[in-house]
Order: structure tokens, then C-alpha cells, then sequence
């Protein structure tokens, strides 16, 4: 009986085990990412597009040049025509505050002349050899020069206003000139690999479609759609491993984001028999290592997260 009973229990343990093994993980579905994300280019609507200086796979630095689209030789004129008016715009303003400047410093001087006189004058007021003529011809003297000196700053103060107007424009427009430049000089805005080229030499941008896809692959992530119904199992830190027959092997990462939102899947299981609709939260994984799939960018794969 003993011996009957201990293989009951056996048999029973041999049955929970897998059960228990599937209840301490989560499976889902997911895609392989660059782990800064995919940045799309479209460039400038209605220019057509010169060259490519590019090919798919390559690495790019950031500011490097990575198409030419027809406005460009506009662009180029367009800011070295806002460069020369910034230039011109520095030295004329300049000159005009020297001179408001200049003539603030000649109206105090003038103004320190007519008050020396004036305090004079009144000193020796009492003398019988200082006219009531002389005494409000220096008055009035003074208050010429104290006018002077309050015109001229109220100058000085206009031409420091319209310096700081004119190098904004003139500035503003260096900078938009620079903007359409690097628009038409189409630019790699971070360290990234090409992944995909949409445009060809000759297309015209619509600005619908992107000219080209690149992202940094030097780190690598899969982003896993959970069930709704089983995400609140799964916590930051736990590990994961995901696995496809385009990999030689399982590979593993760390679960580093949980999605707050709800929505139906995106990706579509192979199995005829799953669900082709149902409410997912996305759960983004930083895999621990980037090759091979830094060559297989939206690979779909199987994910396991153990709870």
C-alpha cells in the first residue's frame, strides 16, 4: 500500500511540475528594436531628391550627410546671404551706438561746462558787474545742455533697442537658413545604423512617406506584447529570454519598462488557433546582448519572462 501510495504521489508531482514551471513565467509575443528607438527622416516636402550618400547597414555619425535634395543650392545662397546681412547688421549697429554713445558723453561734458558757469555766476550775483541778462543766459545755458544730455540718452537708448530688434531678425534668419540647409542636406540627427532607404534619386517628397529609417543598434531591446490579463505580473528587473528560429540560440534580457496603456496587439501570433485580436500593454526588454539582432530590427520573436 505504502509503495501504491508514494506512486500516486510521484505521478502527481511529475504532473504539476510543468504546471508549476508555466505559472512562474509569462509568454508573449514581441519585436526586436534598437534600443534608442526607430527615428524616421522624410526630409522637405516637394524636393526632389539630388543623391544618396548612403547605402542600408551603414553607420553614421551624427551631422553627417546623408542625402542632398534639390532646394539645397537655394539653401546654401539663402544663408550665406543671412550671414553676410548678420555681419553687416553687427558692424552698422555698432557704429550707431559708438556715435549715441559719443554723443551722450559730449552732452554731459557740455552739461558739467554750463553748470561750472552757471554755479559762478551765481556766486558772484551780488557783484554789481553781473547783469540779470548774464545771470538767465547761463541759466538758460544750462538747461539747454541738461536738455542735450536727456536727448542723447533717450538716442542712445533707441539705437540699444533697435540693435537688439535688428540682430534678432538678422540672426533669426540665420538660423532658419541653417534649418533649411540641414532639410535639403539631409542630416543623421544621432550615431546610428542605416536600416532602411525609402527614397529614390529622382522621387519627389511627399512628406507621407519617410525617406529613410536608422537607428542605434549598439544596443538592442524587444519589445513584448503581454496579455492585459497577466502584465500585472510583470515587474521591472525580472529576467526574460526570447527565442526564434532565425536565432542560433535563446538569448536574454532584463525587463526595464512596463506600459501604462492598454490596446489591441500588433503582433500576430503564426498559430491558427490563437486569438487574432486581444488587449496587450507593451513591456520593453534591454537584451544583454546586441548581435545578432542589431541585423534582424523587427524580428518577431517568442518572449518568456520569468515572474
Amino acid at each position: 500500500m505504502k509503495s501504491r501510495s508514494a506512486l500516486r504521489l510521484a505521478l502527481l508531482g511529475t504532473l504539476l511540475l510543468p504546471a508549476l514551471a508555466a505559472a512562474a513565467t509569462v509568454s508573449a509575443l514581441g519585436r526586436v528594436l534598437p534600443r534608442s528607438g526607430i527615428v524616421d527622416l522624410y526630409g522637405v516636402a516637394g524636393d526632389t531628391i539630388q543623391s544618396i550618400h548612403i547605402s542600408e547597414g551603414d553607420w553614421v555619425e551624427p551631422g553627417q550627410s546623408l542625402a542632398t535634395l534639390s532646394s539645397a543650392a537655394g539653401a546654401r545662397s539663402r544663408l550665406q546671404l543671412a550671414e553676410t546681412e548678420l555681419a553687416t547688421t553687427r558692424l552698422n549697429t555698432a557704429r550707431d551706438l559708438e556715435i549715441a554713445a559719443a554723443q551722450v558723453a559730449t552732452g554731459e561734458l557740455e552739461l558739467k561746462y554750463a553748470a561750472n558757469r552757471y554755479d559762478r555766476i551765481l556766486a558772484a550775483g551780488s557783484s554789481e558787474f553781473i547783469s540779470p541778462d548774464q545771470i538767465e543766459s547761463r541759466t538758460l545755458g544750462k538747461q539747454q545742455a541738461e536738455l542735450k544730455v536727456a536727448q542723447a540718452k533717450q538716442a542712445l537708448a533707441r539705437a540699444q533697442s533697435d540693435t537688439r530688434r535688428a540682430l534678432r531678425a538678422a540672426e533669426s534668419e540665420v538660423e532658419a537658413a541653417r534649418a533649411a540647409l540641414a532639410a535639403a542636406e539631409v542630416q543623421a540627427p544621432i550615431a546610428a545604423r542605416i536600416l532602411k532607404i525609402r527614397g529614390r534619386v529622382g522621387a519627389q517628397l511627399t512628406g507621407r512617406n519617410e525617406l529613410l529609417k536608422l537607428g542605434d543598434t549598439r544596443g538592442m531591446s524587444v519589445v513584448a506584447e503581454v496579455y492585459e490579463s497577466e502584465v500585472l505580473k510583470v515587474k521591472t528587473g525580472q529576467k526574460a529570454v526570447i527565442a526564434s528560429p532565425a536565432l542560433p540560440a535563446k538569448m536574454t534580457g532584463v525587463v526595464t519598462g512596463v506600459s501604462p496603456v492598454a490596446f489591441r496587439n500588433t503582433i500576430e501570433s503564426m498559430d491558427p488557433n490563437a486569438s487574432t485580436q486581444a488587449r496587450v500593454v507593451e513591456v520593453t526588454i534591454h537584451m544583454d546582448a546586441a548581435s545578432p539582432l542589431d541585423r534582424l530590427v523587427f524580428l518577431q520573436v517568442d518572449v518568456t519572462i520569468e515572474i
